[in-house]
């Protein structure tokens, strides 16, 4: 699976994903199934879309990255979720 991520780099550990980049932006998080889905349900494929990231960080991801951005946390929730049961 983590060969089909374009946009998001990170790593699974501890029932978690832990993000490293996103859309080439360096990013450290650390996030759950619920958490991914959330986020993804806020991005409209056809609208800009920025994280903030602190006071001083905004991540500003290109619109024509919004579908893949969307598919792969849905995609790392559905392995998280997997790796639950």
């Amino acid at each position: 699976m983590m060969d089909r991520l374009q946009v998001i780099d990170g790593y699974f550990s501890d029932n978690a994903f832990y993000m490293r980049s996103m859309a080439g932006f360096p990013l450290e998080g650390r996030f759950k199934a619920a958490g991914l889905r959330s986020l993804a349900r806020l991005i409209d494929e056809n609208e800009p879309f920025s994280f903030t990231l602190g006071s001083n960080t905004m991540i500003h991801v290109p619109v024509e990255l919004n579908r893949q951005l969307k598919n792969e946390l849905f995609m790392i929730a559905e392995r998280l979720e997997a790796e639950k049961e």
